[in-house]
């Protein structure tokens, strides 16, 4: 048997809880501690330079929010870049919006009548910016909802808002945000809204009103000038680009790959963990977890002594990892290729 695979690891957890078959406990049982202990309770410090490498993803015209794949990959940090270009990284709202006027343009589309429809317009700044995860039927968690649109009219009896699923589909809310129906369409690229709501807008007691005492529909909107992405801000697992990008483009981002993708293996139980010396610690681990869920504490606390023992080396192999770096200083740049001798930078050569 390999040592250090999926299998051999299984095997060890045998032998430390004293279970050498599948009657007292089923290797699927097993992997389930396993991946319960390489998830949840594995150290994040022995996160090595193994597990960092590059995260890729394309854009999509007038597109600015894009997912995260956060199963598979944690903790994006710079460099950034865009079509090989270096972008700023921001992890906070304010200080990005704060940098880009994010501010949303008002227009009355539509005046009320008493009915409910049909009504609509055409935004006057083009192009319009969709929403993103903005169907209340269909939030996909962890990822954040981000609603760029918003058409709101007041009534006799309160306010009526519909917004947009990011699709292209108009669906009016409640007083809770909750979805009441489809109503209507929009078009991003030209601008046209096209509805009709599921009750009808009458005139609210308010004066005075436009167009002899209609009841304006006001469309709230962003739209913006699209080119190539300079920055970009990562937060609740999805990005948003800035500039909004006019057309496809590489955006690459250093990011830390999740360890337990690396047990995963299609043939047998032949997947490795990232760093080879963790399989016994993962061992551990798991064995421990076996032993809290038969309320043994003599063999917790054994499990406990063998981890500590085996933290203890997989840290010291970590920093001798990082102590190989090289400190960055105002002076490093100097020596790399920017700068070089042969890029025409600091330091060239006669």
């Amino acid at each position: 048997m390999a040592i250090g695979t999926l299998a051999a690891i299984i095997q060890k957890v045998r032998y430390l809880t004293g279970t050498a078959n599948n009657f007292q406990l089923t290797d699927d049982q097993i992997k389930d501690f396993i991946n319960s202990f390489y998830l949840y309770d594995f150290p994040a410090r022995f996160r090595s330079l193994k597990l960092k490498d590059v995260y890729t993803f394309e854009t999509i015209r007038g597109i600015a929010t894009y997912p995260f794949d956060s199963e598979r990959y944690t903790t994006i940090e710079n460099p950034c870049y865009c079509m090989k270009r270096q972008m700023k990284l921001f992890t906070n709202q304010s200080n990005f919006f704060g940098t880009y006027y994010n501010w949303q343009n008002q227009q009355n589309i539509d005046f009320g009548n008493g009915t409910s429809g049909p009504y609509g317009g055409t935004a006057t700044s083009l192009p319009v910016v969709r929403s993103v995860n903005n169907d209340p039927n269909n939030i996909n968690y962890p990822a954040s909802r981000v609603q760029n649109i918003l058409i709101t009219a007041n009534t006799a009896t309160g306010t009526v808002n519909v917004t947009d699923d990011g699709n292209g589909i108009l669906y009016q809310v409640d007083d809770q945000g909750a979805f009441v129906a489809n109503v209507g369409t929009v078009d991003y690229q030209t601008g046209v809204f096209a509805f009709t709501y599921a009750n009808a807008i009458t005139i609210p007691p308010v004066s005075p009103l436009p167009q002899g005492g209609s009841n304006p529909i006001q469309l709230q909107y962003n739209a913006v000038v699209l080119n190539i992405p300079i920055s970009i801000l990562f937060i609740q697992n999805q990005f948003t680009l800035w500039p909004i990008p006019d057309r496809g483009y590489s955006v690459e981002l250093t990011a830390y790959r999740q360890p337990t993708q690396a047990l995963e293996d299609a043939v047998g139980d032949t997947g490795v963990p990232e760093q080879i010396e963790w399989w016994e610690t993962i061992a551990f681990g798991a064995a421990k977890k076996v032993y809290e869920n038969r309320l043994d504490p003599d063999g917790v606390t054994l499990m406990d002594k063998g981890l500590a023992e085996r933290y203890a080396l997989n840290e010291i192999r970590t920093y001798a990892q990082l102590g190989s770096q090289q400190i960055g200083t105002i002076f490093t740049d100097q020596l790399q290729n920017n700068y070089g001798s042969n890029n025409w930078g600091i330091g060239n050569a006669v």
